[in-house]
């Protein structure tokens, strides 16, 4: 399986030690066709992005440097590659320090950002059940969350049925 190139970009600023590995780790957790035609993951900080807005957001313009992650399409230079903005992804979930050496927390943080991002992809080379744009990649990044949990976490699937079957007999 050949899984994008993994590229850091930060400016005066110093991600956890944990961001490139389960970066590295959710993108492996996904079956070959949900990668293909992506060239690389740019791992970067806010500071390190161009000034500038984003576009419109429900009419606003929305900063690059408040967005957590960025979607190029493939170009006339290579293929499409995701731009991760760390420091925004993480800050965004406000987890104590303590949680985040829990592997399934941590990846859970950096997922709904890389998951989105490429559920962007996605929509472009396979189209999605919802409309595109926002939207898509929304119910993308759900869909790809939950192949990596079955996947990665198959043998928590009893626990949670129980939980399911626990927390509907207490209604």
């Amino acid at each position: 399986m050949r899984i994008p190139v993994l590229v850091e970009h930060y400016s005066a600023y110093t991600p956890p030690g944990y961001v490139r590995d389960t970066v590295r780790k959710l993108v492996e957790g996904l079956p070959e066709q949900c990668i293909a035609g992506l060239r690389c993951v740019v791992l970067t900080n806010a500071a390190a992005l161009p000034k500038g807005s984003a576009g419109k957001v429900r009419k606003r313009r929305l900063r690059r440097r408040h967005c957590l992650g960025f979607y190029h399409p493939a170009g006339r230079d290579g293929g499409a590659w995701i731009e991760i903005v760390v420091d925004n992804a993480i800050a965004g979930w406000r987890v104590p320090a303590m949680l985040m050496r829990v592997p399934i927390v941590r990846e859970t943080v950096l997922a709904e950002t890389l998951f989105h991002e490429l559920g962007h992809h996605l929509d472009m080379i396979a189209g999605a059940a919802a409309p595109s744009g926002e939207q898509a990649a929304e119910d993308w990044r759900r869909r790809l969350f939950g192949m990596y949990l079955r996947k990665r976490y198959w043998y928590l699937r009893p626990l949670v049925q129980l939980a399911k079957i626990y927390a509907h007999r207490r209604r």
